[in-house]
């Protein structure tokens, strides 16, 4: 059976989670990992927003958030505007300065709530279908070569980088990122490569309003 889940269900859904996630019990217990705060919250995060920009675009375009939309898509050429702003989002929430404050300022932390999902994921989702496939291949490379270089910065260095983690959690953050970064260039080239799950082209879609 089928189960197919409606544009309000999904927006509905995403910011229930977003809610449960910033309530204090589950927040803290995220947090409390350098591990479980990279790779799981702030993906989580992500996640969150790109559903809802998934939701956006399903709305019809005569009304005032499809209207919205669609200005939005025109101001944001080839999805560069917001690609960009998604990429400079993810990687500040990654640097330890930044985890050092979000887990410590709960102002912050609601910054990195609203900035990863907002700026990260739904950029991404809105952004996504209007890029050439030769951009999608540069924004993959730089997704493996991110998680690649935070991934080794974190596993090499002997010093605490961020002050309210250990040295062993920020070197298994960094190990796990450096698996992460391995998977996730393995799915970039498997399709160019062996005809599987990879890049797909963009071709000359425009995207749907």
């Amino acid at each position: 059976m089928t189960v197919t889940i409606s544009a309000r269900q999904a927006a509905t859904a995403s910011v229930l989670l977003w809610v449960f996630l910033i309530t204090p019990p589950l927040r803290t217990a995220l947090e409390s990992s350098m591990l479980l705060h990279m790779l799981v919250q702030l993906p989580t995060l992500f996640l969150i927003g790109f559903a809802l920009g998934w939701a956006w675009r399903q709305v019809p375009p005569q009304s005032i958030t499809g209207r919205a939309l669609s200005t939005l898509i025109r101001a944001n050429r080839w999805g560069m505007t917001g690609l960009i702003a998604a990429a400079f989002t993810m990687t500040l929430w990654m640097l330890p300065r930044l985890l050092d404050s979000a887990r410590l300022d709960f102002g912050f932390d609601v910054a990195k709530f609203l900035t990863v999902s907002l700026l990260g994921g739904l950029a991404v989702s809105v952004s996504w279908r209007a890029t050439p496939a030769i951009l999608r291949a540069v924004i993959h490379l730089e997704v493996v070569a991110t998680l690649l270089r935070f991934g080794w910065g974190y596993l090499a260095s002997e010093e605490r980088l961020c002050l309210v983690y250990l040295v062993g959690d920020q070197q298994r953050t960094g190990g796990a990122l450096l698996v992460l970064g391995a998977i996730y260039a393995l799915i970039v080239v498997w399709r160019p490569l062996f005809g599987g799950l990879g890049i797909k082209s963009a071709g000359n879609s425009r995207p749907a309003v």
